[in-house]
């Protein structure tokens, strides 16, 4: 599990509470929970750095300044070295110099210079968590005030704070169409299959458990879209052979049940019993699916290893070839599957996106749709601008006659 701790090791009490109500006991993801720490983090880095309390600060009726907030901004703006470098010139005897007054404000120790910062979209993210946690603790606090009268200097003094902060939240522009990320075509899905194939001559792999094991990994991620964290943390007796379904215990939004084709199970079979079950008792006893040969749960990496190692090996996968693609992919497929059913067959909208949503372990009002269909919209908006263009230029020819 885990915790955000000071420079002493001890955990820091009000960013851990607040990582338990808003994301632990909402059933978010370890990974989601350490970066929404680490950010919290940063806030406290600062707060070195400016040498502030930051838990009386926020635990008190004066709270932060705008100016302070305004701070805070920027330095989540920091890329990490220079955030650490911000923090090593702060604890630091300077000599008394002339300097700008807008240096005075903004505290910084680095010349503008000197400073570089993350890209917009972590800077956004960085700072809409912190906002987040500051308003959580604001609440808190006002909770054992009296109620202030509206208006008064007590109720505004504290509030455009945090409005401050969050307008300095980056403007993220969308991406051009062109560089959307999509599924992999199935031209490179059926290369890919041909790649993992543990039999096939042109696996890059090198033992047979790792061939095996590697094969039922993206047959997985194929077959529902499963996410690499999920995949993880399945057990061999989530897996139920005979029904051909898959328990996703561990996920970042919802646990489900979701299909695998009679191919997996098949692999799945063979490779439980071939491989993992003749792994020593004791070092399996953990039950995860998918281990090292000596019994070790992989990592996150090792799954982006696999799939770096197939790209390596196969010039003709992309570079964008890698576990989420997967997740891409069959969101290209299941749309294609709804257009092709016949009329009578055919689903409705809203029930497309609660099976969609379902399946993919969102919860059922998610947006999340359109961006996983991103392949099938633009194939469509292309087939019918390409008809259009056609027709324009039938009828042109037509008139020219």
């Amino acid at each position: 599990m885990a915790v955000l701790v000071d420079d002493q090791g001890s955990p820091l009490f009000l960013p851990n509470v607040y990582a338990t109500f808003h994301y632990r006991d909402n059933g978010s993801s370890s990974a989601t929970i350490k970066k929404a720490l680490r950010t919290l983090g940063m806030a406290y880095l600062w707060a070195s750095a400016r040498k502030l309390d930051l838990h009386a600060a926020i635990s008190s009726e004066a709270f932060l300044s705008i100016e302070q907030c305004e701070d805070l901004a920027f330095f989540l703006r920091l890329d990490r070295p220079s955030q650490d470098r911000e923090l090593a010139l702060s604890m630091e005897e300077l000599p008394s110099r002339v300097v700008r007054l807008e240096q005075v404000r903004g505290g910084f120790h680095q010349k503008a210079s000197e400073r570089t910062a993350c890209s917009a979209e972590e800077g956004a993210y960085r700072i809409r968590i912190v906002a987040a946690f500051l308003e959580y603790q604001l609440e808190k606090v006002e909770q054992g005030l009296p109620r202030p009268a509206p208006g008064t200097a007590k109720d505004e003094a504290v509030h455009p704070s945090i409005r401050r902060l969050k307008a300095l939240i980056p403007s993220v522009g969308n991406a051009d169409e062109s560089d959307a990320l999509e599924g992999m075509d199935e031209v490179t899905m059926a290369f890919a299959d041909e790649i993992f194939d543990p039999s096939a001559e042109i696996n890059p792999f090198s033992t047979d458990f790792i061939k095996h094991r590697n094969h039922l990994v993206y047959r997985m991620l194929s077959d529902n879209g499963m996410r690499r964290s999920e995949l993880r943390f399945v057990k061999v007796e989530d897996v139920n052979y005979a029904n051909k379904r898959v328990r996703i215990r561990v996920s970042k939004t919802q646990a489900r049940t979701v299909p695998i084709s009679s191919a997996t199970a098949l692999a799945f079979h063979h490779f439980v019993l071939q491989h993992w079950s003749k792994i020593p008792a004791r070092q399996r006893a953990h039950g995860y699916l998918f281990t090292t040969a000596e019994g070790r749960h992989i990592c996150a990496d090792t799954i982006n290893l696999i799939f770096r190692t197939a790209r390596k090996k196969a010039h003709e996968l992309p570079e964008d070839f890698a576990p989420h693609a997967l997740r891409r992919t069959w969101n290209d497929r299941f749309s294609t599957k709804v257009d092709k059913a016949p009329p009578e067959k055919r689903i409705s909208k809203n029930e497309e996106e609660q099976v969609r949503n379902r399946l993919m372990g969102w919860k059922k009002d998610s947006q999340m749709s359109a961006r996983y269909s991103r392949r099938t919209i633009r194939v469509k908006s292309d087939q019918i601008a390409e008809e259009l263009a056609n027709e324009i230029a039938a009828g042109k020819k037509k008139d020219d006659e």
